[in-house]
């Protein structure tokens, strides 16, 4: 899954650190990699149904005028999509159009 932003000005150390905390407020334990400035991996794994454990990675990069968010993700159910489309990146989506990162 990827999501785009071009044109909004945003703060990318804070869109990681709010992407890190929704994981957390969800159960995922996370931490995040910086390769540079504008480029971060955020990982995270939570323990699913039968002990297995589902795991994303969110990549984010670009400059603050064109953000590209990446979502992989391993051993999620169709909960876990449903959660990472609408919770994750809804939620990003509308913090974006509403000036939360800038």
């Amino acid at each position: 899954m990827q999501k785009s932003f071009i044109d909004k000005n945003i703060n990318i150390q804070k869109l990681v650190q709010d992407i890190q905390n929704s994981l957390n407020e969800d159960g995922w334990e996370t931490n995040s990699n910086p390769y540079s400035q504008t480029d971060y991996l955020v990982k995270g794994q939570k323990k699913g149904h039968f002990h297995k454990a589902e795991e994303i990675l969110i990549r984010i990069r670009g400059d603050p005028n064109n953000v590209l968010i990446t979502v992989e993700e391993e051993n999620i159910g169709s909960f876990g999509r449903a959660w990472i489309n609408l919770k994750l990146l809804g939620e990003i989506e509308r913090k974006v159009n509403d000036g939360f990162y800038s």
